[in-house]
């Protein structure tokens, strides 16, 4: 049983690639085969004994709805971005903390291959990216970013626009995993960060992707990840959510890397 966990699931955004969709309905509540997305992701945490799911509201927040959740709401999700909703909840960013994107859905074995690295700061990332980013996009290299490998599964750098596919030797998914060291090390360095370029991405704080700040981590070595082979689905298209919702029903929990 994994009890001790928080799981902080980021469902603040506007979802305007899914529209008409999400034009009454928050992207997390799209439903994937028939469940929305954020319910996938809580019957997951629930059978593996999490409990505390703190859920980042913004677009129609009063939408957002499991009695399983606690909600905290970003009242600037119109002119923020993902780094500034995850410090929305940072009253619960303590202890062992699961962070997923709300449009992810992820198998057990991706999840538990998380759980179960020791490291302070970890993200999965998917080495058998390519494939699906083909069958999503027409151009993979137009919406994939760069992910460089190195040893002891550390992340030398992520988040940047790649020149070729060489550039990309993983995909990091919007899931992350902190223990309390890497909570504490989270809010030292957002407390300090230079609040109009953010670990010199060009971007404010407010606006800062959530890859700028793993990007800044990783290139100080503290950043480490383990493998996947797929087992998980980004629903950002209607493209997307065609996609999940054909093979949501295979058994994609299979093959989640060694």
């Amino acid at each position: 049983m994994n009890n001790d966990y928080t799981a902080i699931i980021l469902a603040a955004g506007k979802g305007t690639r899914l529209r008409p969709l999400t034009n009454n309905t928050p992207k997390c509540m799209v439903p994937v085969d028939g469940k929305p997305l954020l319910g996938r992701q809580l019957d997951l945490l629930t059978q593996l004994g999490i409990e505390k799911n703190i859920v980042v509201t913004g677009y129609l927040e009063e939408k957002i709805a499991d009695p399983r959740i606690t909600k905290v709401h970003n009242t600037e999700y119109d002119t923020t971005n993902m780094v500034y909703s995850l410090f929305c909840a940072k009253n619960y960013l303590s202890g062992d903390v699961i962070v997923a994107y709300g449009d992810i859905i992820y198998s057990e074995q991706v999840l538990q291959k998380l759980l179960q690295s020791e490291k302070d700061m970890v993200i999965a990332s998917d080495e058998a990216w390519l494939s699906y980013w083909q069958q999503r996009c027409d151009d993979p290299l137009s919406d994939a970013e760069t992910f460089k490998k190195g040893a002891g599964n550390r992340v030398e750098s992520l988040g940047q626009t790649p020149s070729s596919t060489d550039d990309i030797e993983g995909q990091f998914i919007g899931l992350i995993k902190f223990s309390e060291n890497g909570c504490q090390r989270l809010k030292e360095e957002y407390a300090t960060a230079n609040k109009s370029d953010a670990w010199e991405s060009g971007r404010t704080l407010q606006n800062a992707y959530m890859t700028d700040m793993l990007n800044y981590f990783a290139l100080k070595g503290e950043l480490h990840y383990v493998p996947i082979q797929r087992g998980w689905f980004e629903v950002d298209t209607p493209r997307d959510l065609k996609i999940a919702s054909d093979q949501i029903s295979q058994p994609f929990a299979e093959n989640t890397g060694q």
